[in-house]
Formats: structure tokens, sequence, C-alpha cells
């Protein structure tokens, strides 16, 4: 079967920013144990405002009318044809270019706005929040199509994605992978003839659709525009990490970089002698490439694969001198972030950098790091540490930009 398709009522179910809502009735272990990286699925919901607080097509509209301030993140689409809205502005038409979007958008074209997450605070929100919880980057583009209209031709995704319809409705065709959990240099082949489609189903407003990675999927807008938001989900790869720890193992051990014996090919000695050093070779990477060495290295990348979350932080810092033992303060909403404690250090990365403090406040970072957003002050911090070394934490975090005021 390749498609599970579910159906469950909801009242008033807000998405907030996290996993449960999204797939929401459907619970998170199923959805794990069952669907991701495996199998294609469906919600219905009988929702359509299901995605109000997160985005509409009036918002969509209101992004579209902003367009000149981000002119390389918008293009428009039409059975696969792919136009930069900056090359509109370059063909010297003399037609605004906002304009000159919505022409093609008239006949046919699909407007893409891809990484909105990057400008959209509701969907910032949402892609920090569900990248943390699945340790992973996500990105977020915003499909809007014409009625009766078809902007891509069948095609599949070197990544997961959600399907969120926020508007109108999409009637999708879906066929098998041809190359399962496809690789970044792996692309579908779009000289193959078209698949027959395996699944067919309509989304609505409200519903969400999972589709792994290698899932071949092509779409049509129903009788209204449609508008919906891809969540791409990139995740931390074994295959990446295996080869960031080759490349730098090859950088350390000159071994590594050597020839096979001058004329190999042609003598069967040297050949000998190629696989002897092969193997010398392999045992060194399974002595020298550790597994929890590289998991807790994945671990600290992917503290630091999602948007700076640094809202108020011209206003922190302003404020950083009147901050009191008594004064509010919370970690940013959203936050990724990793705790590694030595003998002597304890390291906190976020924001692709890496803090550090005496590993004698391991234990207040902690606590910090922990408070999931609540509001806390730093008297409230437990432990030994004494009132001025609580301030000088709290001060230093605002700084970088862990926590913020409130």
């Amino acid at each position: 079967m390749l498609l599970a398709n579910q159906r469950g009522a909801v009242g008033n179910v807000r998405i907030k920013d996290r996993l449960s809502q999204l797939i929401h009735p459907l619970d998170e272990e199923t959805f794990r144990q069952d669907y991701w990286e495996r199998r294609p699925l469906v919600m219905h919901r009988d929702d359509p405002g299901y995605y109000a607080d997160l985005l509409t097509l009036d918002d969509v509209d209101h992004v579209l009318s902003l367009t000149g301030i981000g002119l390389d993140s918008v293009r428009v689409v039409l059975d696969g044809n792919e136009t930069p809205v900056a090359k509109l502005a370059s063909e010297g038409s003399g037609i605004n270019v906002l304009e000159a979007l919505y022409e093609r958008y008239r006949v046919g074209s699909t407007i893409v706005l891809n990484a909105l997450e990057q400008r959209w605070e509701p969907l910032q929100q949402l892609s920090r929040a569900l990248g943390a919880e699945l340790s992973c980057r996500i990105q977020m583009n915003v499909y809007c199509t014409p009625a009766s209209s078809q902007g891509f031709a069948p095609h599949y995704d070197m990544h997961d994605v959600f399907v969120a319809q926020v508007h109108g409705s999409k009637h999708w065709r879906l066929a098998s992978q041809p190359y399962r959990l496809p690789l970044e240099g792996t692309p579908y082949d779009k000289s193959r003839p078209a698949p027959d489609p395996e699944q067919e189903v309509d989304l609505c407003a409200g519903d969400v659709m999972y589709l792994p990675r290698g899932t071949v999927h092509w779409a049509t807008s129903g009788a209204g525009a449609s508008a919906h938001i891809t969540i791409g989900v990139h995740p931390v790869l074994y295959s990446q990490v295996i080869s960031d720890a080759l490349r730098d193992l090859f950088a350390e051990d000159v071994r590594f970089r050597k020839g096979f014996p001058a004329g190999f090919a042609a003598d069967a000695s040297r050949q000998r002698e190629a696989a002897d050093a092969l193997a010398e070779l392999l045992d060194v990477v399974r002595a020298k490439l550790s597994p929890q060495d590289m998991v807790a290295a994945s671990a600290k990348r992917a503290a630091s694969m999602g948007l700076p979350a640094l809202r108020h932080h011209l206003i922190d810092l302003e404020q950083l001198d009147a901050v009191t033992p008594g004064t509010s303060v919370r970690r940013r909403p959203g936050q990724r972030w990793h705790l590694t404690v030595t003998d002597d250090v304890a390291s906190l990365d976020f924001h692709d950098k890496t803090v550090q403090l005496p590993a004698s406040v391991a234990d207040a970072v902690q606590y910090v790091a922990e408070s999931n957003g609540e509001g806390f002050t730093p008297a409230d911090i437990p432990g030994d540490l004494d009132e001025p070394g609580r301030l000088v934490l709290v001060r230093t975090l605002l700084r970088e930009g862990f926590l913020t005021l409130g």
C-alpha cells in the first residue's frame, strides 16, 4: 500500500510549533515508527481554519505586496518551467515587477515563495520548534496556484516534506519511489516517461500530507486558488556524518593521501601490495572513528541547524546592566542547544557558536537550558552558585542571545 489515508475530527486545534499539532490526531510514536522515511501519510481534518494562525491566503498576498525586498526568493512555475522573479525584473519590459508576477499567475503559473520562514514570524516559530524536535534543518516554501493549474511535472524531492494545505484544494498524484531515500546527488530523472499514479488524493484547507524523500508526486489545483506550505525536513544523514569524519581523518593522516603503487594495474605483486595497504587503512578507520564521538559531534551540529532566535536582542543588550537578582528572563522560544561538560569546561552550543563556562556552573547552565521558555529570575537558579555568580551567568547568556528578558 503506497499511502495511508486517515481522517480525524478536531476542535479548534491550533498549530503552535510542534510535530504533534502538525500530524494531529495521529500520535507521534505511530508516525515515527510507521511513516517516517517509510511511507506517505495524509490526514484529513474537515477544519479549513486549522492553519489560520500560521498562514492565510491574505498573508500570502501581504508577503507578495513586499516582493521588492526579496526578489531572489520568489519564482513562478508553469508545467515544470521555472522563472525567477528577479529575471522578470531584468527583462526590461517596463512592467512593474509585482504586476509581471501576477501576469504570469493570471495565465496559470504557480507563485513560489522560497524559505518564507526567514521572513514570516509564525512560520519561523514553527520552523525552530519543529527543527528542534526532529533534530533537522527545516525550510518552508509556500506555493500559490491559480484554479485548475499544475505547477510542477512529476518529480521527487531529496528531503522529506510535510504539505500543509492552507487555502483551497489540490489534487495530488503519487507514485512509488524509483530510488528509496535519494541523496542530493541523485535528482529525479526528468527525461523518463511520466509514471502512472498509484494513489490519488485531494488535500483541502486544514489537511496535511507527509511524503518521504523520493516519493514521486505532482498536483493540480481545484476549482479555486490553492495555497500550501511545503515544510522541507533535512535530517542529519549517516552518509554525511561518515563522509565528514573520513574527510577529517584524510586531512590528519598522510597515509590516506598516498597513491597506489606506480604501475600496479599491470603488476600482480603491486596489486597485492595495494590490497594490504587498503586493509591497513580500513583498520585505521575502524580504530580512529568512534561512533559515540560522531553522534556527539552530530548532536552539536544539530543545535545550530535552525535560524537564530534573536528577536528583541537589541533591547536585551540595552538593558543588560539593569539585570538584578529579581529580573525575569527566559530561554528563547524554540532555541536549540547542546551542553557538553568536561572536567574543566561547560560548553553550550547554539546559534552555530559555543559559549564556554566553568564546569562548576554546569548544573546552573543545565537548569537555564531546560527552562523550556518559562520565565525565571537569577535568584531562582538552584545550586551553590552565589548571587554575583548567578548574575554573571544570566547576563552572559543574555549578551550571547541564549536568554531574553521577560
